[in-house]
């Protein structure tokens, strides 16, 4: 099981990459990435980010201007949207990581089971 620890913080170490780079460029293909390898709790993920998106951009416009005077998002949105995002994709790919731990350790013990009998 050593190796499965070993590949899991790859794994969700990867997916936080992603999902920051995504943030830091502002180029979806990251997003989509991430959203790709924490199937399928990555579609909760995704539903996070636009809530996300929505209540920084709600809740913030009403102390601070969300877009810049030639058009772009703000730094301060960009950055928590950034971070936000992160944190749910690496969120994501945690609770798959625990998925996949939980399915190993029962298809494990089926497999000692039927060898006993």
């Amino acid at each position: 099981m050593n190796w499965f620890r070993w590949a899991a913080g790859g794994y969700v170490a990867l997916v936080g990459t992603l999902a920051a780079l995504g943030g830091i460029r502002e180029d979806a293909a990251f997003h989509l990435a991430a959203v790709v390898l924490t199937l399928p709790v990555g579609v909760a993920a995704l539903v996070g980010v636009y809530v996300l998106r929505g209540a920084l951009t709600g809740l913030g416009g009403l102390f601070a201007a969300t877009t810049q005077p030639d058009g772009t998002d703000a730094s301060w949105l960009v950055t928590a949207a950034t971070v936000g995002n992160t944190a749910l994709f690496t969120g994501a790919a945690l609770v798959t990581v625990l998925l996949a731990d939980r399915a190993l350790r029962r298809r494990l013990r089926h497999r000692r089971a039927a060898a006993v009998c």
